[in-house]
């Protein structure tokens, strides 16, 4: 086991404090309640509950082979990596050829570069005085 490798594991109990996952070969490791999800967690039992299988990413392995996880941090890595969905269904319709999917991706593509425009746009001026 290393850092930042993401491990599956069967959550085995609940503290006051981050819950207790079981993991592959025997291990386990714990996932402090800061690192359950984005944001305040008042309480654990909101989010995941004893049973549940869940992805984490190994953040720490102290002296004594005690693993730290963060969930928080697994989910935002997948975010970041995951492909962009094209279609709908994340798959495309089986009639569709090669040109339509081009401007579909074009159309999708046009869209978000026409989003990101306007939020450059909408940021620039903010807190200047106006020009003489």
């Amino acid at each position: 086991m290393v850092l930042e490798e993401i491990v599956k594991g069967k959550v085995t109990g609940i503290t006051k404090f981050g819950a207790f996952v079981s993991l592959e070969g025997g291990k386990s490791g714990m996932v402090h309640i800061s690192e359950i999800t984005e944001g305040f967690v008042k309480d654990i039992n909101d989010h995941i509950h004893v049973g549940d299988e869940v992805e984490a990413m190994v953040i720490s392995i102290d002296d004594n082979g005690k693993i730290g996880l963060s969930i928080k941090k697994c989910a935002a890595f997948r975010a970041r990596t995951a492909p962009p969905p094209m279609f709908d269904e994340g798959v495309p319709p089986a009639d569709t050829d090669f040109e339509n999917m081009m401007k579909r991706f074009k159309s999708v593509s046009n869209d978000k570069q026409a989003d990101i425009k306007r939020g450059f746009e909408s940021k620039r001026g903010t807190g200047k005085r106006g020009r003489r």
